[in-house]
């Protein structure tokens, strides 16, 4: 369900709310509801969630409970202090007029959104009274729980004192849980929506395959560290090829492929599907084609490749890149590429389909190196000419940003790429807003700095974003003098993260200047 579709409510409480007391909640990242606390009866849903759902009953829908949110109530019960909470002590609160739970480690007040909740009161009361977090991934991992309940949070959830010490300690670690994408699906007379649940900041990947030329068999790929997981499906009739819209949600872990229906009706099922498993390591190429191949400035070029037939669409998670692999002179010759934004190439674009999706192409900024000869086969290559690229790779995890505000980007030269996929990512994240993205593009001269424009309007339509051009022919270097002024702990908007990508001795250099600003190896991150 949409924003658009939440219908406001009938009638609201009877005691009067006080004006909002603190800035308001983003309605797009609550979870919607749809329960009422009454018990009525529930009806499988319509669009293949096997979840049920109840009504809401007037005075209880989201936009409620965003007013009941900003008006000052004491939601947690703690007059706004935050109180550690022992296990044992949690176990207390296990009735509906007096509800806790804990999820991820946080323990939530959550008596008066009883009635607010989706799934109904005794959904609810399951995870009540106890350590939630495995329920609440199986059922609504996605959620932005720490911003729906941010009001009812009580404290810490601590282990109990009572606890046998010694036990504890010769007690093997628990393993970790493997995350599965959860499948659901939605229908309208001519549109088929497949959607893929995984969690916050999992940062997933997508790849989807043509099967046949039927257009009933496709096989989707979800990406998640060094797991693909695979979901072939025989779907119930034809769709179109390609997708008309793919949305992948690096921070909400949420997938959308929305296909169009060839026959617009009603289907009584999406079909059928198989699930496997593959390693992301493994050695699968997919084949590409040049669309174009053009100049970009005095010793760059860009390429824009798309799979052969249309019949492989790839969302690369942030930060993650593609081996472009060809022959020369009887060996292969592979080298590491971060693919660009689809926004950021200028020339030629009205050469290139209009009407094919985005993900479909893969477009590259690369440098050419006169001795370089994957550079220099890459460059000559005309329209209609074929390579292999490898499936995405990467170790970037986006979750270590999530706790940071102020972030420093650091790159030199060509190592720009990857950090174009991360400054859309983070200025556009919802939960713990950024406040400050400072970039640092060092280069050797102006002629050399790639996307300056595009820099420049970024910087003009968010206040958030500056970027400052360090050019070597005017002395500019990587130095801790050179950033010890970004990180003056005096200063509330120190920066707490640093992002650095640029060649080897542009890394090291930076990653000893970061340390010696007593930054420590969870607060940096270097794009190999």
């Amino acid at each position: 369900m949409s924003d658009s579709q939440l219908k406001l409510p009938a009638s609201m409480d009877k005691t009067p709310l006080k004006p909002p007391a603190v800035t308001a909640l983003a309605v797009n990242s609550l979870q919607l509801p749809s329960s009422a606390a009454q018990q009525l009866k529930s009806s499988g849903s319509a669009t293949g969630n096997p979840r049920n759902k109840c009504a809401l009953k007037p005075g209880y829908s989201l936009m409620s409970w965003i007013r009941l949110c900003n008006s000052g109530a004491d939601l947690s019960g703690t007059g706004g202090r935050v109180v550690p909470v022992s296990r044992s002590e949690l176990a207390l609160h296990n009735q509906v007029n007096d509800a806790w739970m804990a999820i991820r480690g946080k323990v939530f007040n959550v008596t008066r959104y009883m009635d607010f909740h989706p799934g109904g009161i005794d959904e609810l009361m399951r995870g009540v009274g106890r350590d939630a977090t495995k329920l609440f991934d199986e059922v609504h991992a996605w959620v932005n729980y720490p911003q729906l309940l941010g009001k009812c949070y009580v404290g810490p959830l601590k282990d109990n004192v009572a606890a046998n010490v010694e036990t504890d300690l010769i007690r093997p670690p628990p393993a970790p849980t493997e995350l599965v994408p959860r499948f659901d699906w939605i229908q309208q007379r001519s549109e088929l929506t497949l959607c893929f649940y995984t969690r916050r900041m999992a940062n997933p990947g997508l790849l989807l395959k043509r099967k046949d030329a039927s257009d009933v068999e496709l096989e989707v790929r979800v990406q998640l560290g060094s797991i693909w997981h695979v979901f072939s499906f025989k779907l119930s009739a034809a769709v179109v090829w390609p997708p008309k819209t793919v949305r992948v949600g690096p921070e909400t872990g949420k997938i959308e492929v929305v296909l169009t229906k060839q026959v617009a009706e009603p289907w009584q099922t999406y079909g059928s599907q198989e699930i496997s498993k593959l390693n992301s390591t493994c050695d699968e190429r997919l084949t590409y084609e040049v669309l174009n191949c053009e100049v970009f400035n005095h010793d760059s070029f860009e390429l824009c490749l798309q799979s052969i037939e249309q019949s492989v669409l790839v969302h690369l998670p942030v930060g993650y890149h593609l081996d472009i692999q060809l022959p020369l002179n009887g060996e292969l010759l592979e080298r590491s590429y971060t693919p660009v934004p689809h926004n950021c190439l200028l020339s030629n674009s009205d050469q290139i389909d209009a009407n094919a999706s985005p993900s479909i192409r893969q477009e590259f900024l690369i440098k050419h190196y006169e001795k370089g000869a994957v550079s220099s086969q890459l460059k000559q290559l005309q329209p209609g000419a074929t390579v292999q690229l490898s499936l995405p790779r990467g170790n970037f995890g986006l979750s270590a940003l999530e706790a940071h505000r102020n972030i420093l980007l650091l790159a030199a030269g060509s190592g720009i790429t990857p950090i174009l996929s991360l400054l859309r990512s983070l200025l556009k994240r919802q939960t713990n807003r950024i406040e400050r993205l400072q970039l640092m593009y060092f280069n050797k001269t102006q002629a050399d700095i790639w996307l300056k424009d595009k820099f420049q309007a970024l910087q003009e339509a968010d206040e958030r974003f500056t970027c400052k051009n360090i050019l070597s022919e005017a002395g500019g270097r990587i130095s801790q003098e050179l950033l010890a002024p970004l990180f003056n702990k005096q200063q509330a908007e120190s920066f707490s993260f640093v992002a650095v990508c640029g060649p080897t001795g542009f890394n090291t250099a930076a990653v000893n200047s970061l340390r010696e600003l007593k930054l420590k190896p969870g607060q940096m991150h270097v794009f190999q």
